[in-house]
Formats: C-alpha cells, structure tokens, sequence
C-alpha cells in the first residue's frame, strides 16, 4: 500500500540526513570561516615616501672665482630601490670667516644657506658620465669679504616635499685669483712650438700676501677632421671640449713663455694655460685662458749639403767618360734624399741628373763629354718636399781620352 505523504521518515532515514546535514553545516562554516579571512582587513602598510640616497662624494675645489662641485647623481632611494624619476638638486652654501675656519668657533661661521636649485629637467646639462659638475661662481665683492676664510658646501636632492639627508660637508678655503689670460699666442719654430702670454693679475691688490705666481700649460690633440685648420703660426680660439679633446698638463713655468718641443707638423693641437697663485696657507688656479688651436705645417728647409767633392775619369776601353761626386751625410732627422744638379757655366742654376732623390750621399755622372768643364751642387730635400738651398760648386773638368792629350 503506498504510503502517506505525511508520513514520517523512518528512524533510519532520519539518521542519515542528520548526518549529511552535520557536514553539510561544517563545511559551510569552513567555507564562511575562509571567506570571512579574505575579507578581513590585513597588517596595514605603510606607504615610505620617495626619498633619494644621501650623497656621500661631494667634493668642491676653487677655480678662479668658482667653486667646482662634483658628486654622484644618485639612482636609488634612501630603502635602496630605483628611483623612477630625476630629483631636483639643492646646494647649500655657507661661508666660515679667517677665524672660525681654525676650529676653535666654527659655531660662529654663516648658517648654510639655499645657494642654487637644479630643476629635474636641468639636471643633464651638468652631467656626465654619471657624475654632476656644478661651478658656483661667487661674486668678487664675496671673494674680498671672506678671503682667507671658506665656503663650506653640502648638498640634497628632492622629489616634491620629500628631500634627501644632507650630503657630505665640504669645505674650500677661498683665496684671491689671477685672471684668466686672454692673449695665448703661438709662433712655429723648426723645432717647437713657443707658447707665449701677459703675466696673471690678481685684481683688488689680492696680489699682497702671494709668494709665486707659476703657470700651468696643457696641450690636447684634436681630430684634424673636426678642426678648422689654421696657417702655421695662426689659431683659434675654441674650447677645448668642443672638439671632444682632453687636455694633458705638458709642465708648469714661473716665466711668460712655454716651449713644446714634442709635436708633429700636420697634427693639430689646442693649447691653453692656467696660472697658479701661491699663499702663505694654499694656493689657487686661474680659469682657463683662451684656447689656442694650433695646425703646425713643416715650411722649413734642411741644410745646404756640405763637403761636396768631385773626381773625373777619362774614357778607358770600354769604360765611358765620368764623374764621382760625394758629400757629407745630412744630419737631418726628415731627411728623404738629395738632388744632384750639373751646368756648363758657374752661374747657372743647372739641371737635375736624378729623377728620384738619392738615398746616399754619393753620385756617378756618366753623361759627360771629354774636354768638357762643368760645374755641380748637391741639395737635401726633406719628408714635406722643402729643399735645402744650394752645396758650395765644385768645378771639373773632363780629361780627354790619353790618346789625344797632346
């Protein structure tokens, strides 16, 4: 008989939906447990905000009325993670008067003050090859108020409201300097290049108090093909980055004038000079003078041959008429050869017998002609094609054939 709807489940039945219904509850009570620690709030993070590294290799050092700063860009935030984008750059300047700079009351030296902001998008201009180089150019009236005394420097970056820990503390004593030189100028020799200029001046009376007024000459080669050449004893004024040039230091004089004889005709130099101020507690360089490029071009004849001596041979049997010519060794150190010059009159200019230039000093002329005079000169011709000027002449006369001497 079917059974009632209404009737209840057996006993059995009833366990097994218990059962199920248990784990069926335990489940969705993990299930919710799992959800709910989803949902539920995590430690908070607290967001750092982007602050550069600290600069840690400022250095600074005066040149003429500048401060050369130099330090490394920074990349990193001060947690050591990439900066994503380009600080501005701070300095501080503050100066310590003759006094205080001793130690004994640098509390009373100027509090640092922002002396120059480099903006993001100016930052390039003073960079390279990874490191800022910066000149604060200090007024004269500032030069005269704390010489003797120094510019202390440090400096920061900053992103926005977010400013990097103070750099390094440099400090430069401050000394009044020459001026640049302006006048460089340059005359070729056979043998160097002499460099010459007006004495440095320090302005103000600064001068008081120097001991040595010496000066420094550095010599770059530029690539001939990014250079204006010039006349031999011309130049141009241009700097010497410009050209991608690298000055080196040649030597130092205390005189006006500088001789460099290590170049080579055809290559081309620029030159420039700094003068160096001596006080009793330091010293100070000049800017750089004007920069004088300099293309030296090989006009200079060799000398006259000397020791020219001639001998002439009559015809004998089946060897012809002829004259031995021989002469001293040229001692130049271009030398390329000589040419060999004959005329049937003392004062004529003659005719080259060589058509190439003779590579030692001897010559045989076998196109004479018995009873004949002539007369000879040698000359020297160098690598860059200049000619020596005339040997001394030697006459001779071919004899005749011992048959027809009378």
């Amino acid at each position: 008989m079917a059974r009632n709807s209404q009737e209840p489940a057996s006993p059995a039945s009833g366990r097994m939906r218990g059962i199920y219904g248990a784990e069926f509850f335990a489940a969705a009570g993990l299930i919710l447990m799992l959800t709910a620690g989803c949902a539920a709030p995590g430690v908070p993070v607290t967001r750092q905000p982007t602050v550069p590294r600290a600069i840690s290799d400022l250095s600074a050092k005066q040149s003429g009325d500048s401060m050369l700063l130099a330090f490394t860009f920074p990349t990193e935030t001060a947690q050591g993670r990439k900066l994503s984008k380009t600080p501005a750059i701070e300095i501080y300047r503050a100066f310590v008067g003759a006094q205080a700079s001793g130690g004994a009351a640098a509390e009373e030296a100027q509090q640092p003050q922002l002396a120059v902001t480099i903006p993001p998008q100016m930052t390039g201009k003073y960079m390279e090859d990874g490191e800022v180089h910066f000149a604060d150019e200090l007024a004269p009236e500032e030069i005269a108020a704390h010489a003797g005394g120094e510019a202390v420097y440090t400096v920061r970056t900053r992103f926005g409201k977010h400013e990097s820990a103070d750099s390094n503390v440099v400090r430069v004593r401050i000394f009044p300097a020459p001026q640049a030189i302006e006048d460089l100028r340059a005359q070729i020799t056979q043998n160097a290049i002499e460099l010459s200029w007006t004495a440095a001046v320090i302005p103000g009376g600064g001068s008081s108090g120097t001991t040595q007024i010496r000066y420094r000459v550095y010599r770059a080669e530029v690539e001939t093909g990014n250079s204006a050449a010039n006349s031999a004893n011309g130049g141009t004024k241009k700097a010497m980055k410009n050209e991608g040039a690298q000055p080196v230091l040649l030597g130092e004089t205390t005189a006006t004038s500088y001789s460099d004889a290590k170049f080579e005709f055809g290559r081309t130099y620029a030159y420039s000079v700094k003068s160096v101020a001596a006080y009793e507690t330091g010293s100070v360089e000049s800017e750089e003078s004007n920069v004088l490029e300099v293309t030296p071009q090989d006009t200079f004849a060799p000398a006259a041959p000397t020791g020219l001596v001639a001998t002439a041979t009559a015809v004998s049997g089946t060897t012809a008429a002829h004259v031995d010519l021989s002469w001293a060794i040229s001692s130049e150190s271009d030398l390329q050869g000589y040419n060999v010059y004959r005329s049937e009159s003392e004062s004529g200019a003659g005719t080259r017998l060589n058509a190439i230039a003779l590579l030692t000093p001897v010559f045989r002329d076998d196109s004479v002609e018995a009873g004949k005079k002539y007369f000879y000169h040698v000359t020297a011709i160098d690598r860059a094609g200049n000619e020596s000027a005339a040997s001394a002449i030697v006459a001779v006369s071919v004899p005749l054939p011992s048959d027809e001497n009378p």
